[in-house]
C-alpha cells in the first residue's frame, strides 16, 4: 500500500515531464530514442495491412470522426483516437516491437502513435516530438517497474503494456498539447482510471489491442483533462490508486528515483524475430547450433532446453492453433529455426503453423524452467540420433541489452517490416528522416513521406 512518504508521486512526475528540456536529455539518451522510434515505426508499417488491422479499421470505420490523422501504411485517415489505436495495433499485430529489458514493457508503440497523431493536428518540430516520446516512454518503464519487478510484487496476469502505456501516453501529449501542471495530474488520473489488459488474452488478436487501448486512452485523456473534465490527481500514490491495484506490493519509489538522471529507455531492447521476446535467446542459441553443426531436422532425436521462468509461463504452447498463439510458442519457434532455418515473419504463419513436419518436429522438444536462468539466456542440448549431444550455453541473445542490435540491423529490420507498404525510394527517406528526427521542422514528415 503506498505510504505517507510517498505522497505528491504523481506532481513530482508531472513536473518533471511538463518542465524537461530537449536539451536536458543526455546526447546517449536522445540517440535511444532515435533508435526506439525508428524501430517501432517499422514495426507499424509492418503491420498496417495485417489482417487484423484491417478488421479493426473496418470495426471503428463507422464511428470515427473527421480523417485528419493517417493510418501509417495505408491510403486511409481517421480522427485522432481512432488513429492512434489502429496505428498502435499495427506497431503491435506482428509481436516484434520493443522490450524494456527490466520491465519487460513494450513501451514506443503507443507513445510514438500518440505523439503523431498530435502531429498531425498541430505543428510538432522533430525535436520536441522526440523529447515527448523519451519522456511518454520514461514514464511507461518506471510505472512497470513500480508494480512487477523486484521489490516489487506484481500478478502477472496483467499485460504491464496495458496497464502502463495509457499513462505514459497521457503525459506525452500533455506536454505537446500545452496542459499546465494541474490538467496534466488530472490526465494521469483519467488514463491510470482506465487501464487494463489481461494476459489471458495472448495468442489472439487482442494482444495487439491492449497497447492499442491504452494509447488511444492515454490520448483521450489529456483531452479530457484539457477540456476540464476532473480526476484524480494523485492516481498513482493514492489510497486505491494505480500501484495499489496493480501490486500486491508495489515499489514507489521506481516512479521517482534519479528522475531526470537515470533513463529507462538506455535498457530497451529491440527483437531480431517475431515473438514473445522470452522465446529470442531460445531461437537464438537454435540458430547457433544448426550452423555450426550443419544440423539437419531429421538427424535430431530430441532437444532439451533450460529456460527462464517467464519463457514457460508466457510461452509454453506446444502445439498452436494459428499465428497469434504461435507468437506466443516457444516450441514452434525452435522448431523454425532447426527445421527451416530461420525464424522471420514468414515462418509465423498458419500454415508453417499447421505443417505436419512442424508438428512432429515440435514433439521432440522439451523446457524445464530455472529461477536461475536470466530471460536472454538458455542452456540447450541437441540430442542426435546417432547418440551424439551438442550443447550450448547462452546469456546474452541477440537484441538483449548486453548484445544489442547495431544502428545497420535496426535499418535492415525496418526495411524487412515495411518493404511490402512502401517502395525503396520512399522506405529511403522515411528511414533517412527517423534517424535525423531531431533535425526535422516537422515530425509528421516520418509518415508524410509515405
Amino acid at each position: 500500500m503506498a505510504t505517507a512518504a510517498a505522497d505528491d508521486v504523481t506532481a513530482r512526475i508531472v513536473d518533471y515531464v511538463l518542465s524537461a528540456r530537449p536539451d536536458d536529455l543526455p546526447a546517449a539518451v536522445r540517440k535511444e530514442g532515435v533508435r526506439s522510434f525508428l524501430n517501432v515505426l517499422g514495426c507499424t508499417y509492418g503491420g498496417a495491412q495485417h489482417e487484423a488491422t484491417g478488421k479493426t479499421w473496418a470495426a471503428l470505420r463507422p464511428f470515427a470522426g473527421p480523417s485528419r490523422v493517417s493510418l501509417i501504411g495505408r491510403s486511409e485517415k481517421a480522427d485522432a483516437l481512432s488513429a492512434s489505436l489502429v496505428n498502435t495495433l499495427a506497431s503491435s499485430i506482428a509481436t516484434y516491437d520493443d522490450t524494456h529489458a527490466e520491465a519487460i514493457v513494450h513501451p514506443s508503440g503507443p507513445i510514438m502513435a500518440t505523439v503523431l497523431a498530435i502531429a498531425e493536428e498541430q505543428p510538432v518540430s522533430g525535436r520536441d516530438a522526440l523529447a515527448a516520446f523519451i519522456l511518454g516512454v520514461e514514464v511507461v518503464c518506471r510505472l512497470s517497474k513500480a508494480v512487477s519487478v523486484p521489490p516489487a510484487k506484481g500478478n502477472i496476469a496483467w499485460s504491464q503494456t496495458g496497464i502502463c502505456c495509457g499513462v505514459g501516453a497521457a503525459l506525452a501529449a500533455s506536454r505537446l498539447l500545452g496542459l499546465d501542471a494541474g490538467a496534466a495530474r488530472q490526465a494521469v488520473g483519467h488514463a491510470a482510471s482506465q487501464a487494463s489488459g489481461l494476459r489471458v488474452a495472448h495468442g489472439t488478436m487482442c494482444t495487439a489491442m491492449m497497447p492499442a487501448q491504452a494509447a488511444q486512452s492515454g490520448l483521450r485523456a489529456a483531452h479530457f483533462a484539457k477540456a476540464g473534465v476532473t480526476s484524480s490527481e494523485r492516481a498513482l500514490e493514492g489510497r486505491y490508486g494505480f500501484v495499489e491495484c496493480f501490486a500486491v506490493s508495489p515499489h514507489l519509489e521506481a516512479l521517482t528515483r534519479r528522475l531526470g538522471d537515470h533513463f529507462e529507455i538506455l535498457a530497451n531492447t529491440y527483437k531480431p524475430f517475431p515473438c514473445g521476446i522470452v522465446i529470442n535467446p531460445l531461437i537464438d542459441a537454435a540458430l547457433q547450433l544448426r550452423s555450426a553443426h550443419g544440423l539437419k531436422a531429421d538427424e535430431i532425436a530430441r532437444i532439451e532446453m533450460v529456460v527462464s521462468p517467464g519463457a514457460i509461463a508466457l510461452c509454453d504452447r506446444r502445439h498452436p492453433k494459428d499465428e497469434f498463439e504461435g507468437q506466443v510458442s516457444l516450441y514452434h519457434w525452435v522448431a523454425s529455426a532447426f527445421v527451416r532455418g530461420r525464424a522471420g515473419s514468414a515462418d509465423g504463419t498458419d500454415a508453417v503453423i499447421r505443417d505436419p513436419a512442424m508438428g512432429a518436429f515440435r514433439e521432440r522438444i522439451f523446457a524445464t524452467a530455472s529461477p536461475a536462468m536470466p530471460i536472454d539466456g538458455v542452456d540447450m542440448a541437441v540430442k542426435l540420433a546417432d547418440g551424439r549431444t551438442i550443447s550450448l550455453s547462452l546469456r546474452d541473445c541477440i537484441g538483449s541489452k548486453g548484445r544489442p542490435m547495431t544502428d545497420d540491423q535496426l535499418t535492415a529490420k525496418f526495411e524487412q517490416s515495411a518493404s511490402s507498404v512502401l517502395s525503396a525510394d520512399t522506405m529511403r527517406r522515411v528511414i533517412a528522416d527517423c534517424w535525423r528526427l531531431e533535425d526535422l521542422a516537422d515530425a509528421k514528415a516520418v509518415i508524410a513521406a509515405g
